[in-house]
């Protein structure tokens, strides 16, 4: 969607340094790892959560999609 920003080499080398950093410490005490959207489709999380769940952060999306983010992000 419009809006989401792009990241150049170099700064991507910074986060992927950073990221190795905390997902290395947080294996090291038994954690696993996952990847999950950032955000969704509005839709896909109503029906995950129901419509009037406050589980959900709308946002507004200048490319005309309904898009949600879930409570924990």
């Amino acid at each position: 969607p419009q809006g989401t920003r792009d990241y150049s080499p170099k700064q991507m080398a910074i986060r992927e340094g950073v990221f190795s950093t905390i997902v290395a410490c947080f294996k090291r005490h038994g954690a696993e790892v996952i990847d999950t959207p950032v955000f969704e489709l509005k839709e896909t999380l109503t029906g995950k959560y129901g419509e009037d769940s406050k589980l959900i952060y709308d946002l507004k999306d200048q490319g005309g999609e309904l898009l949600s983010l879930r409570y924990d992000l």
